[in-house]
């Protein structure tokens, strides 16, 4: 009979952990989709190109150093906005559709062009990319 208590208390406490665990796990987020950006030989910017839908962002890697001063301009029709992350996890702009300023530090900044979430309409844009010294 005791081998029985035990055995079940062990599946009880299985439940309740299970449970708990499942509770704590957050909704699971849309995709990114991310692509290094390279400008041309010789230029200073770049236009880039795409669609969006709610639940898929487009994440765009660029090289840049301390120092350069970059502008990123969105166009869209929808409610569509970015948010540029620099090197270190310093947020530079936040849900924005226009910025410049002087970058702090050398490396990977990220451009995150984000969905307008409260439709499934996809919505086309164009990101304009300068950065200069």
């Amino acid at each position: 009979m005791n081998t029985f208590r035990t055995k079940s208390a062990r599946i009880v406490l299985l439940l309740v952990v299970t449970a708990l665990l499942s509770a704590s796990v957050p909704a699971q987020r849309g995709t990114s989709i991310v692509r290094r950006v390279r400008f041309a030989r010789g230029r200073t910017s770049t236009v880039l190109r795409g669609v969006l839908r709610r639940g898929v962002s487009h994440d765009y890697l660029l090289g840049a150093s301390a120092g350069q001063t970059m502008s990123v301009h969105l166009a869209s029709p929808g409610g569509i906005t970015f948010t540029i992350i620099g090197p270190y996890g310093r947020t530079l702009a936040d849900f924005t559709r226009d910025w410049s300023g002087e970058l702090p530090a050398n490396g990977d900044y990220r451009i995150n062009v984000l969905p307008d979430t409260s439709t499934n309409a996809a919505y086309p844009y164009t990101l304009e990319i300068t950065i200069r010294y």
